[in-house]
């Protein structure tokens, strides 16, 4: 068939020819030759190609199990549960035991935080005239 490599439709027959025993069989490969019609055949179809169908290179077959597909398998496939990726937030467990934190300190605490957050020191500069605007001095002026 060296005489009929060149011509697209032959090429056709031959990728679909593929396809139908990679159907069959689980799997095809296809050699085909760097010919200009070769290419172009291959760049139209590959668009075209059944959503069942992956292309994949010689070398990712190579390290494959192989798989005896000439009768049925009749062992029940095993389904795995799916697995969760999030594991918890795990705890910090301390060397010393903790002090107890009693609610008068927890209090004074919180006290502090306020009293010298920026939105608290901002109000007392303004209740203190810090932020009064300087009202005009009375300024005469006298014309002659």
């Amino acid at each position: 068939p060296r005489r009929y490599a060149k011509r697209g439709g032959y090429i056709r027959r031959q990728f679909n020819r593929a396809i139908e025993l990679a159907r069959r069989n689980g799997s095809a490969i296809a050699i085909g030759h760097p010919h200009p019609a070769t290419v172009r055949v291959l760049q139209q179809m590959v668009y075209r190609l059944p959503a069942d169908i992956t292309l994949v290179r010689p070398g990712s077959l190579l390290n494959e199990p192989q798989v005896d597909t000439s009768r049925p398998d009749l062992t029940p496939q095993k389904i795995d549960a799916p697995r969760n990726p999030f594991r918890g937030v795990k705890m910090c467990k301390p060397k010393k035991p903790l002090q107890p934190v009693y609610a008068t300190r927890f209090f004074s605490v919180i006290g502090e935080s306020i009293t010298q957050s920026s939105v608290v020191v901002w109000f007392q500069h303004q209740w203190q005239g810090w932020g009064k605007i300087a009202a005009p001095k009375n300024v005469s002026a006298k014309t002659d």
